[in-house]
């Protein structure tokens, strides 16, 4: 207890924190420095800040740059000691940017030795206090501009009781300055005259106007004073009182208060008669009680008027033009202008402009008019003859339709004639002093500021200016001008130009143009501007020792689209893929259309020639995004051959023909790929030259052969059908498997006819083997391309090669491939529905290798699913290829289909696939392809052995 004792009191420091951040004012502790060392919750708040964001920080970073030197002159006083100066009103920004107005008062938490350590700041918002000011200000501005040196005190206060006006007649009537009572409640209201003066406040902000008022004050002296005065409450524009007028006169002075009232009107009078207008006021009933020297001068005739009406200066008509002219400025406060003939004192006619407004007394009513007349005669004479010289101007002028335009050395518009409303859709009046270059296209605005030099050098143009002028639309139009220097000239100063709108003529030169450079379909450019620019890229890439690369790009996929969905939808997929390869490309780079499918893509200026591939495969990613053709989704991809500059060739020739012997080099690998220009590719080039002539005269002298597969039934070991497989002789007498020429085949459209052939040729076997006494339900499996499928005459093909063998509809298989199956167009549906009605049976082949959803099986005639025999190879090892098959055989029976598993080679195969409920297999296990001589003794036996 004793240690306690020793000591004072010490306030705990959390207790101080609580204690500051409960104050309702703001609190800030500031070093020397002016960093904020704390800051209470209220400032936090103030400030929109959190606390963690404001200590640490400099004060003056939250000031604004205009308040920065008082803030700290502020500071700067408060740290030097002394008298802790008075509280100053500043700004600060707040954290979302807006500006507080708040008062900041300090003072110095000084050390032992007197030194400064801390500055201790109380920071008030004044928002409220401002916007109230700022009321008051507009208040006091009316009341400074009317009664600012009148010899009445006129003094207002707001609604509670605080000064917010003080004119000099009351500083001198109550002894106080504007300093000493603005904000405050009046100081000169003697203590027992307080409740008198709040009944006499309630009073009049109730809406009473309070008159002859006898009151007793005290001035700032101490002496009393009596004054005569009258209240009135203020009122805003929704007319709700805001505060109190008081006027009000010492009448204990009233002479000198009458002396002062005296020489102001006489300053009025003077001020009156030095108005070189006439000026004169009328009552609500017209008549004149006031006027000044100039008005009498020109219709008073030396006569006194005060009084009088109109009617008592003005003919009859007269009288009553300027009485209508009156009435509604007497009706309600209003102002008007207009114009009127009226005679003066000499008897000649003067046309007089009149401005009247109405006057307003204290009250708000409307208690006469004033009115300020000009004589305009001489103005409207000098208006007369210029709009008769702009008539003849504007007939010259807008009767052409051509524009005339007149500005200035720097382009600065002085006129434009009507045609520029047609031309370029703007009214002339709203480009009259804007610059001729606001319209100017920017790449012509230095050709244009040419030709005004040459106008400045010359007197007038020779050649025609062309250049393009901005349409209010947004659009350009070219013109021809030709000009002619005027400036000389006092009635012009400035350039005249005629212009004549050529964009039409333009227009026609430019597609001329375009058409006879550029592709009409795509809009890019054509083989021969192509190869214009590639030998300039050559010769610039020869100079510099940069690169040139040639991109030859082929889509693959598109006859396919183009026969199925037609040439419309075709074109647009063209548009659709040149618009892709535009965003795959820089500016300076040439995109053209070889023509069909075939695009060439030329990049100059290159570092490395490398840098194509990357190019090529943005060009590849681009292709394989879907495309919307014909309200359906579609997929293309592309094959692209490069070649570069100068290792592949030299000339565009070479170079153009060894990018497309990449292409068809990186076709033959698997198409979507690109492939570089080797030296090589030539000789399979030629090779596949070769292939594609001997593949021709195949085709044309029916050089191919039919062997057959036999397909088992796998629980009766029954052959229940048979599949075709095509094979080439050649001349050598060799044989061509499938594999090395169907591609070839399908590239070149030759696979139509061969497939035509291996159909025809199959049903014929088929019948033969029918009418040798082989089982008439066995049916015959036919492979078909893509391309078949998709020839629209393959339909009528079917029927015509099935009525000449005379093979039945049911006897009859046709293969298709899952991805030809996923299309599901119209024109493919019907064509399966078509051959269903027909009796031929479907079988989708190499089922579980597509992509898509398998929901077509329940929608499209399909009665067979064959197994690919990638998942039949590893069934026996890769649990995950069983797990494929055994799926498939079961949503197969689940949808009543039947399955066949190709690729059967083994025992183990075999076994497995009947123990999960397999169908129908096919493979070297039963039989290898045969030809039909040797097959016939198998069928005749119509049975293998399908148990180990």
């Amino acid at each position: 207890m004793s240690a306690i004792a020793k000591g004072p009191t010490r306030i705990d420091g959390d207790l101080v924190r609580e204690a500051l951040d409960r104050a309702p004012v703001g609190i800030a502790v500031l070093s020397t420095d002016g960093t904020f060392r704390f800051a209470n919750r209220a400032l936090c708040e103030m400030m929109g800040y959190p606390r963690s964001a404001l200590e640490g920080q400099s004060y003056s970073a939250f000031v604004p740059a205009s308040e920065l030197a008082g803030d700290e002159e502020h500071l700067r006083r408060i740290r030097e000691g002394g008298d802790p100066p008075a509280a100053i009103d500043t700004r600060l920004t707040r954290k979302d940017g807006t500006q507080l107005w708040v008062r900041v008062s300090a003072t110095a938490i000084r050390d032992p030795s007197n030194e400064t350590r801390y500055i201790v700041s109380a920071i008030v918002d004044l928002s409220e206090q401002r916007e109230k000011d700022r009321s008051l200000r507009q208040t006091n501005g009316f009341l400074a501009a009317v009664v600012q040196n009148a010899p009445v005190a006129i003094y207002t206060s707001d609604l509670d009781g605080a000064v917010t006006f003080w004119n000099p007649a009351a500083e001198r009537t109550f002894g106080f300055t504007a300093q000493d009572v603005i904000g405050r409640v009046p100081p000169f209201i003697p203590e027992g005259k307080i409740d008198e003066s709040v009944e006499l406040r309630n009073r009049v902000l109730a809406g009473e106007v309070l008159s002859g008022l006898e009151l007793e004050r005290r001035r700032a002296d101490g002496s009393m004073i009596t004054i005569h005065g009258a209240a009135a409450p203020l009122r805003d524009e929704a007319d709700r009182v805001t505060g109190l007028l008081v006027a009000c006169v010492d009448v204990s002075e009233a002479r000198r208060a009458t002396a002062e009232l005296e020489r102001h009107l006489h300053f009025t009078r003077a001020l009156l008669d030095a108005i070189p207008n006439p000026v004169y006021y009328k009552d609500r009933e017209g008549r004149y009680l006031a006027y000044n020297r100039a008005w009498s001068d020109i219709f008073g005739r030396g006569a006194d008027w005060i009084g009088k009406t109109g009617f008592d200066l003005f003919d009859p008509a007269t009288a009553r033009e300027h009485q209508e002219r009156d009435r509604p400025l007497i009706e309600r406060p209003s102002s008007t202008t207009y114009e009127s003939l009226v005679p003066g004192t000499d008897g000649s006619p003067h046309q007089m402009l009149f401005n009247k407004v109405s006057f307003v007394d204290q009250r708000g009513d409307v208690a006469g008019v004033i009115s300020v007349v000009t004589d305009v005669t001489r103005y409207k004479q000098t208006e007369s003859a210029l709009e008769a010289s702009e008539a003849r101007f504007r007939v010259l002028t807008e009767s052409t339709i051509d524009l005339i335009s007149v500005c200035d050395a720097d382009g600065t518009l002085q006129y434009q004639s009507g045609a520029l409303r047609q031309l370029l859709g703007f009214d002339p009046a709203d480009t009259v002093g804007r610059s001729v270059f606001e319209f100017v296209h920017r790449d012509d605005v230095e050709h244009v500021r040419a030709a005004f030099r040459r106008m400045l050098e010359t007197r007038q143009l020779t050649e025609p200016v062309e250049f393009r002028l901005r349409h209010r639309d947004g659009g350009w139009r070219t013109f021809e001008s030709l000009g002619t220097n005027c400036i000389a000239n006092l009635h012009i100063r400035g350039i005249v130009w005629n212009s004549r709108d050529v964009t039409d003529r333009k227009v026609i030169q430019q597609r001329i143009q375009h058409l006879a450079y550029h592709d009409n379909l795509t809009g890019l450019p054509n083989r021969g501007l192509l190869q214009d620019r590639l030998a300039r890229s050559i010769a610039r890439a020869e100079r510099s020792g940069r690169k040139v690369a040639v991109l030859f790009i082929d889509l693959d996929n598109f006859k396919n689209i183009n026969d199925t969905l037609g040439h419309d939808v075709g074109d647009e997929l063209l548009r659709q893929v040149s618009r892709r390869l535009s965003e795959c490309v820089r500016l300076e780079d040439t995109i053209a259309r070889q023509g069909g499918d075939e695009f060439i893509v030329l990049l100059d200026n290159l570092d490395d020639g490398r840098n194509a591939s990357f190019v090529a495969q943005k060009i590849l990613n681009a292709l394989r995004r879907p495309l919307t053709l014909g309200g359906t989704e579609q997929h293309v991809s592309g094959s692209v051959g490069i070649a570069l500059y100068p290792e592949d060739g030299r000339d565009a020739q070479t170079l153009m023909k060894n990018a497309d012997t990449a292409m068809f080099h990186g076709k033959g690998l698997g198409k979507n790929t690109y492939q570089y220009f080797t030296a090589q590719m030539n000789i399979a080039v030629k090779r596949r030259m070769t292939l594609e002539s001997a593949l021709r005269r195949a085709v044309m002298q029916k050089d191919f052969v039919l062997h057959y597969q036999p397909q088992i039934d796998l629980q009766t070991g029954e052959i229940v059908a048979v599949e075709a497989l095509v094979r080439w002789k050649t001349e050598d007498s060799g044989t061509v498997m499938p594999g090395d020429f169907i591609p070839l085949a399908e590239e070149t459209g030759l696979i139509n006819e061969i497939g035509e052939w291996v159909l025809r040729e199959g049903c014929r076997q088929a019948k033969e083997w029918q009418e040798m006494g082989l089982a008439g339900s066995r049916r015959m499996a036919i492979n078909l391309s893509a391309r078949q499928f998709s020839d629209k005459g393959f339909l009528d093909m079917v029927v015509r090669v099935l009525a000449e063998t005379g093979l039945a509809g049911h006897c009859l298989e046709l293969e298709i491939t899952e991805s030809q199956v996923m299309r599901q167009t119209e024109g493919m549906i019907q064509l399966l529905n078509n051959l269903a009605e027909m009796g031929v049976h479907l079988a989708i082949d190499d089922f579980g290798t597509g992509y898509s959803s398998l929901s077509y099986l329940k929608r499209l005639p399909i009665q067979k699913l064959k197994i690919d025999q990638s998942f039949v190879r590893d069934i026996t090892i890769d649990p995950n290829d069983t797990a494929i098959v055994v799926a498939i055989i079961n949503m197969a029976r689940s949808l009543d289909l039947e399955t066949i598993a190709e690729g059967v080679e083994t025992a183990g195969q075999l076994a497995l696939l009947r123990s999960k409920g397999c169908q129908v297999g096919q493979g070297f296990f039963f039989s290898v392809p045969l030809p039909a001589q040797e097959l016939y003794p198998l069928l005749r036996i119509n049975h293998i052995a399908v148990e180990g």
